[in-house]
């Protein structure tokens, strides 16, 4: 069962908190050892992973980092339920050229916008990429300038990732893709 199944289920009760969390730490294991069996590649770009505050839901970005690091990028994930400040000086300190933000429940995409608008008022300037299924019913476009990419499915992010992978790419280049996606 993927994780969207589980947390469908959960949501039409047909399993219990309880079986969410076992079937979240099952994948989490899963990731963690694929992870683990990576071979480092000769990193080019940085990002950095995190989830809002608020958002205990972890394992997309934990999927995006392994893609990530799989393509040789330089990653950071700081995980689940990062508060704002935290996540500003984390960006400060260490500078990415990429910054990914997930968030999967409504009543926090008041404070997405929030985020983005912070980042993006940052003079690191980094390109902000916003993955959430909830981008399928909602429409967040106004909540970010031309530095901000909203992804609402994976191979959307692994098309993204393929041109921004090239040994030329440039944030000019990362910012023309966002466009087109």
């Amino acid at each position: 069962m993927l994780e969207g199944d589980v947390q469908k289920s959960w949501q039409e009760n047909k399993i219990s908190v309880a079986d969410e969390h076992l079937a979240t730490a099952a994948c989490d294991y899963v990731l963690t050892r694929f992870q683990l069996s990576q071979h480092q590649l000769l990193q080019r770009h940085r990002a950095l992973l995190f989830c809002i505050e608020g958002e205990e839901h972890y394992l997309g970005i934990k999927m995006i980092a392994g893609l990530m690091r799989e393509k040789g990028w330089e990653v950071k994930n700081l995980g689940a339920n990062l508060q704002l400040p935290f996540a500003l000086k984390s960006i400060e300190r260490w500078d990415p050229d990429v910054v990914c933000l997930s968030v999967s429940q409504v009543h926090l995409l008041p404070d997405l916008q929030k985020y983005i608008a912070e980042i993006e008022n940052m003079p690191q300037s980094p390109l902000v990429l916003v993955g959430s299924r909830l981008l399928n019913k909602h429409d967040l476009s106004a909540s970010g300038s031309s530095r901000t990419i909203f992804i609402n499915h994976i191979q959307a992010f692994k098309d993204w990732l393929l041109i921004n992978n090239r040994e030329s790419s440039t944030q000019d280049k990362m910012l023309a893709m966002g466009e087109e996606i």
